[in-house]
């Protein structure tokens, strides 16, 4: 410990600090103790006047001056105060850990971040709304070109329109219809202008993608009806037969059909032949070197009447499971040339029994030409296990595309559920609602008879023009309601369930149930009718005194659960009549 300061010290530091200009003996001013700011001034006064002009050439310099002017402003420092610091910087110097890595290791190399926080971009904008959000933001999907297209916009686009996928090796979807150029100029005028196809649906966005580019592929699709399905696979099927080689009607005849398509009604099996016709005539005019023919093959017609259509000579056929296995037995055609195979609403031919008719099918076209040379496309509203068993083993390795979750998926139907007791008093209210509601309007019974009464009713008591559909019609009389519905000839259908199921009759405003279907499938198919491909729709439903319960507790579970629209409405004195909405629990006593 260093000994304390005498007086005399004292003394003599007291009078250096009073008078600090005092010369010492070798005419040197005696050393003052500067502030920080002071010190600093100092060295900047002394760097200006001795190099005014002076230019750092490199870092390393620079550091040295750094360091020089560090110690000149240091050197009247505590000279413990700099051990201290060199033991510092020391120790610094022996924590620092020197990693080995290469630049390709780097994660964040590529790191595009989802936020444009680039004050130039901003500014440049001029305070433009949408041009500003872009900057910030990045540019929406719609405002790119295809190769601009990252995974983040292909995702946006994905949910935008409704579309999950799976199967691995999966095509990116249409942004529209001419840019991916997979569809001829012929067939791509057709839709677009002769058609007025706009902009292709979701089912249609992610199906004719995956069908073309991946040729011979199955694919499975699932999405609601109304939905676009038909057109999603004709077009594949029109863009193949296209590229194949003109056949005569002699080697049709002895080939057979490029394609076959399978619905479960005959009814839906003629509306997919309907629209193909509209697409194969129109190009048979476009294209004099091209010559497609669709038939159907239905119940209803003789099959000396069929065979005399497949003497015509036929590219694309259009049947139901019952009449192509009575076409197969009697070996009216050959399916060794099929490339296509299509199955649509699958589901429904399941729910109504032709699963075995289904698998026969599938099974002797599989034996009939090499698995791999046939492309198996199948769609369906909803993925059952069965749809599920069946698609696992008949469909190679397929490509899943299921379309839900947005407006366009689902339908946009207001349900009303009114208590009335007799007909008498629903054929009131039908008079009221058809004041309201545009034509074509379907009326749901369930008993023949009652079509008949409520005919002569509209004839004696309306002006309105009525057409009758139930299953005693014969085949012609049937397709002659529907073609006057569809021509606007008659305003109203009354019809029983045979029309409930996966007919497309354009722009249904109303559907009433004037008696409740017996499952609540069948109601479901029934409204249905309605509210399709993005349109909405209104469903009046009548119930009375002694519905069957299970039914009606059902169908207020489904209106409470299903409403798009929310407008939806289930009469008050039905609740307290078939006592629902009750969760109270009576209590036990033991």
């Amino acid at each position: 410990m260093a000994r304390p300061p005498t007086i005399a010290q004292i003394l003599s530091s007291k009078n250096a600090s009073e008078n600090p200009v005092t010369a010492t003996n070798n005419g040197l001013k005696k050393p003052k103790f500067l502030s920080k700011a002071e010190r600093i001034n100092l060295v900047r006064s002394l760097h200006n006047r001795d190099s005014p002009h002076l230019v750092v050439e490199n870092s390393a310099k620079r550091e040295r001056e750094e360091d020089d002017t560090s110690d000149v402003i240091n050197e009247a420092d505590d000279q413990k105060s700099t051990m201290f610091s060199k033991a510092d910087r020391i120790q610094k110097k022996r924590s620092q850990f020197q990693f080995e890595w290469q630049e390709a290791d780097d994660t964040m190399s590529d790191y595009r971040p989802i936020v444009e926080t680039k004050a130039a971009a901003l500014l440049s904008m001029n305070g433009r709304a949408d041009s500003l959000a872009d900057s910030y933001m990045g540019r929406h999907w719609s405002k790119k070109k295809l190769h601009e297209m990252n995974e983040r916009d292909w995702r946006i686009f994905s949910e935008d329109f409704a579309i999950q996928t799976k199967g691995g090796d999966i095509a990116k979807p249409m942004r529209n219809w001419e840019e991916l150029n997979l569809i001829p100029k012929d067939i791509l005028d057709i839709i677009t202008k002769d058609l007025r196809y706009k902009q292709p649906t979701s089912i249609q966005r992610v199906t004719i993608p995956n069908v073309c580019t991946r040729r011979n592929r199955d694919f499975l699709g699932v999405a609601s009806t109304g939905s676009g399905k038909t057109l999603a696979f004709i077009v594949p099927i029109l863009i193949k037969i296209t590229k194949s080689q003109p056949r005569p009607i002699s080697l049709k005849n002895v080939e057979g059909p490029k394609a076959l398509i399978l619905a479960p009604t005959r009814e839906l099996a003629q509306q997919i032949q309907k629209e193909a016709q509209k697409l194969t005539s129109l190009l048979n005019m476009k294209n004099t070197s091209f010559s497609c023919t669709v038939i159907s093959i239905v119940g209803g017609h003789a099959l000396g009447e069929i065979a005399h259509q497949l003497s015509q000579g036929c590219d694309i056929i259009v049947a139901t499971p019952g009449r192509l296995i009575d076409c197969f037995e009697n070996h009216l055609f050959s399916t060794d040339e099929i490339e296509t195979l299509v199955v649509d609403e699958a589901d429904k031919m399941i729910d109504m029994g032709f699963e075995e008719q289904f698998t026969t099918i599938l099974s002797r076209l599989n034996t009939s030409r090499e698995f791999k040379a046939r492309q198996t496309l199948m769609f369906t509203a909803t993925m059952s296990p069965t749809i599920e068993k069946i698609a696992n083993g008949y469909l190679s390795k397929p490509a899943y595309a299921t379309i839900g979750g947005g407006e366009e998926s689902i339908p946009q139907i207001q349900q009303i559920v009114q208590y009335v007791s007799s007909e008498d008093q629903r054929f009131e209210k039908i008079k009221r609602l058809l004041n309201s509601n545009e034509a074509p309007i379907i009326i749901f019974i369930t008993y023949k008879k009652t079509a008949d009464w409520l005919a002569q009713k509209f004839f004696e008591e309306t002006s309105f023009k009525v057409t009758i559909l139930h299953g005693s019609k014969s085949q012609e009389q049937r397709e002659h309601s529907l073609q006057q519905l569809r021509n606007g000839k008659c305003q109203i259908m009354v019809a029983t369930n045979v029309a409930a199921r996966g007919l497309d009759i354009p722009n249904v405003s109303l559907v009433v149930n004037f008696q409740i279907s017996k499952s609540l499938d069948d109601y479901v198919h029934r409204i249905g009718r309605t509210g399709r491909a993005g349109k909405k729709g209104t469903a009046v439903t009548f119930l009375g005194d002694d519905e069957n319960i299970d039914i009606v507790r059902e169908l207020y579970k489904y209106v409470e659960v299903n409403n798009p629209v929310k407008t939806n409405s289930f009469d008050k004195s039905l609740k307290t009549r078939y006592n629902l909405g009750n969760n109270n629990l009576d209590e036990i006593i033991y």
